[in-house]
């Protein structure tokens, strides 16, 4: 397995780098976890062919995980022409959020069929699913404020905590990599747990997971720059790749 990190940067894009998108490439063929606005650039940067994509699993709602979506529908109808089968996951509300973006960036596209079959699965904490052959399972993240739902989701035995206050329970269990956010140093002006929306330095490297790899992304600037090179961890940039 492969994964590539075609953006690794928070929302504001800090330090010019790309919004979160995580390419799986495996026996399989190729999947994606959260497809930011930038994900579509940054696959042709490497000379990929985006309709070998046959997933996109979302982790939440906000547009730095879902605005690559209209543009990569836009090129898969008009540049690509495609006809293979594309399945999408997401929390509750994806199938109507998804639709919504692609009307609002391109309008007399989505009031006409997609020319190949689009399924979309949505997911809530606990639930496990079998997509394209590879196993997946929605945990509860801490991100979103009810009834919106954010998720961390394990691929296999790959983990993704997506944005988050915190690891939720299990979602490392004898995983082989942890993907995980990591926007700041440190837990700012409200430390509680309770309050967090985002996984700060500070508070991760005191609940480390015995997980033989760690990538942080979601890099704000500050951490990008501040996490100890010795820390046991890995602290990624756009289209590093990582191999299991």
């Amino acid at each position: 397995m492969k994964i590539t990190a075609l953006g690794s940067a928070d929302s504001f894009c800090s330090a010019g780098r790309g919004h979160t998108c995580w390419l799986i490439d495996d026996d399989l063929g190729a999947c994606a976890v959260d497809f930011g606005a930038t994900a579509l650039a940054a696959l042709k940067r490497l000379g990929r062919d985006p309709s070998q994509l046959q997933a996109v699993h979302f982790t939440h709602l906000h547009g730095d995980h879902i605005g690559g979506w209209p543009f990569l529908l836009v090129d898969a109808v008009y540049r690509l022409r495609r006809t293979a089968p594309l399945v999408v996951t997401g929390p509750p509300g994806t199938r109507d959020r998804l639709h919504a973006l692609w009307a609002a960036c391109f309008e007399r596209a989505a009031a006409r069929p997609l020319p190949f079959a689009l399924e979309v699965r949505e997911l809530l904490p606990g639930d496990a699913a079998l997509v394209c052959g590879r196993s997946i399972r929605a945990f509860a993240a801490q991100h979103m404020t009810p009834p919106d739902v954010a998720l961390s989701l394990r691929l296999g035995e790959v983990a993704f905590t997506g944005d988050t206050g915190r690891i939720a329970a299990g979602l490392c269990d004898g995983a082989r990599a942890l993907f995980a956010e990591c926007t700041e140093m440190e837990a700012g002006l409200r430390p509680e747990a309770s309050t967090h929306r985002h996984l700060n330095w500070e508070t991760l490297r005191a609940a480390l997971p015995p997980v033989p790899l760690i990538v942080l992304a979601h890099l704000g600037a500050e951490a990008r720059s501040g996490i100890p090179r010795d820390a046991g961890v890995q602290v990624c940039d756009d289209l590093d790749v990582f191999e299991l």
